[in-house]
């Protein structure tokens, strides 16, 4: 049985693509940033982050992003399939060094894919000198300034939603356009 779909984070989002994909997406020219998982794992402080959000002014988009992290170190905390979650905070990275002024370490390096049917490799993605594909990885962040620069991106009452209630915004759309 070979491994048919790998993850693999590009930009913001993890894309689950076969193998063949994969490797077609990284023969291509598209500009590709990886976040490696260990830099995912140092950011991925559900408590600290929940508590930057905490300490700022609270728009609805900051409240709806603390309950759902709340949810999410709730199920961490309360159950043992659930101990990967804090994984989801490399999503959030993604977006905000893709969005914002993280100024991350960067490092341009050639990257080769396995796809050939074995089990044990395929999916595997690797530095290779020899290989002509290149792609941004990112070396280190501060996340120190990941927090801060994600709560401020949040609580930016410019970046808010005008309407604050699923209630007010169909009370506006059920009115005639002036």
């Amino acid at each position: 049985m070979s491994l048919l779909f790998a993850p693999m984070n590009m930009q913001n989002s993890i894309c689950f693509l076969t193998l063949w994909l994969q490797r077609t997406v990284f023969d291509s020219n598209l500009n590709i940033t990886l976040i490696p998982l260990g830099i995912q794992r140092r950011v991925g402080s559900l408590p600290r982050i929940l508590q930057r959000l905490q300490e700022t002014k609270r728009t609805p988009e900051a409240k709806f992003a603390s309950r759902l992290l709340s949810m999410l170190y709730g199920l961490q905390q309360s159950h043992i399939l659930y101990h990967h979650v804090d994984i989801f905070s490399g999503e959030i990275l993604g977006a905000v060094a893709l969005a914002d002024d993280l100024k991350p370490n960067v490092q341009v390096k050639p990257v080769k894919i396995f796809a050939e049917g074995v089990e044990s490799t395929d999916g595997l993605t690797v530095i290779d000198e020899k290989e002509r594909t290149f792609v941004k990885i990112l070396e280190n962040v501060n996340s120190t300034v990941f927090y801060d620069l994600f709560a401020d991106r949040l609580n930016d009452t410019k970046q808010s939603a005008v309407i604050g209630s699923f209630y007010g915004q169909r009370r506006q759309w059920s009115r005639p356009p002036i």
